[in-house]
């Protein structure tokens, strides 16, 4: 295990006791506070808490202060409030191999979870006490939000545009990653210009991870990704894959492809995807985010902690689950 491996591992431990200690509260809360820990403690790959580390640690390159270890407590607890709700939207009976809240515990309790979850990620930024990243976390979770519902509003939408679905990409993930990377740039007290460079890493970021996500939900199998394979297209998510194999079909088999992407059939549509290289676009797609979200980083000084946040985006585009 080398130097940073080890360094990251210490304050990702120090990010996991922050987000234990805030799940066993009062006798009153154990309920709720079990359900919670059950899903915080199910696995993850704990990237927003790892990008926060490194982001510090790329501006500073000391030891961060515990303001920094609430806030990457804040952005993980939030990404997993926001899992909390999307399985109940989308009837998920499996997350990162478990069953989800949902299907243990019905629908009610899981949302009531969820918004318990979102009050623990409030105590965090609190704990920060920096207005300008409460302004930045309630513009976040606008995104969220919104990211959501334009999702619902396309539903089953074969027309829908590159551009919208991107919009919606940047609203449900890019905007947590700019969050984690550009509010570490706000908890570490650098300029504007910072500010602003440290968010497009994170806005690419999120775009390559998602386009990949989006993926391997038709290139994956069950056991690697952790869920139900297909599900976006059981949901009606027409995202990237659909996207390029609808341009790229040819005009006489277009009825066929949308009568397959509407009814459901994953074999029909995998041979579309498969023959019109639909999954390949998607990966140009994916790089070419990377690239930018290593671009972004050229102003900040040479360090492996920059080296390790350009190596996360182009993993972003190269993993299986």
């Amino acid at each position: 295990m080398d130097k940073l491996e080890t360094l990251l591992n210490h304050h990702l431990n120090q990010v996991e006791e922050c987000l234990r200690s805030s799940l066993s509260g009062s006798v009153y809360e154990n309920s709720v506070n079990e359900m919670c820990l059950r899903i915080v403690s199910s696995g993850g790959k704990r990237i927003r808490p790892k990008i926060a580390i490194l982001v510090w640690y790329a501006l500073h390159g000391t030891e961060p202060e515990s303001r920094l270890i609430h806030f990457a407590s804040a952005a993980e607890i939030l990404h997993t409030a926001t899992l909390v709700h999307d399985d109940v939207i989308d009837k998920a009976t499996v997350r990162r191999g478990v069953k989800t809240l949902n299907e243990t515990e019905g629908n009610h309790l899981a949302v009531l979870a969820g918004d318990y979850l979102f009050t623990k990620c409030f105590m965090f930024i609190n704990e920060v006490n920096e207005k300008e990243l409460a302004q930045l976390m309630n513009k976040t979770l606008a995104s969220l939000v919104t990211g959501e519902i334009n999702q619902l509003q396309n539903k089953d939408n074969l027309d829908i545009t590159l551009e919208d679905y991107l919009n919606t990409v940047y609203c449900k993930t890019g905007a947590l990653f700019e969050l984690t990377s550009a509010g570490t740039a706000i908890v570490a007290k650098q300029s504007q210009q910072t500010v602003d460079m440290l968010r497009e890493y994170g806005k690419q970021l999120g775009i390559a991870f998602q386009v990949t996500d989006d993926m391997l939900d038709y290139t994956a199998n069950s056991k690697t990704l952790g869920k139900n394979i297909g599900e976006d297209l059981e949901d009606g998510r027409i995202t990237m894959p659909l996207i390029f194999a609808l341009k790229k079909c040819p005009q006489d088999e277009h009825a066929i492809l949308k009568n397959a992407i509407l009814n459901n059939n994953l074999p029909q549509v995998l041979k579309f995807i498969e023959k019109t290289a639909a999954i390949e676009e998607c990966t140009k797609f994916a790089l070419e985010a990377a690239n930018r979200a290593k671009d972004s980083l050229t102003a900040l000084s040479p360090s492996c902690y920059k080296d390790a946040l350009i190596d996360l985006a182009f993993k972003a585009c190269n993993r299986s689950y």
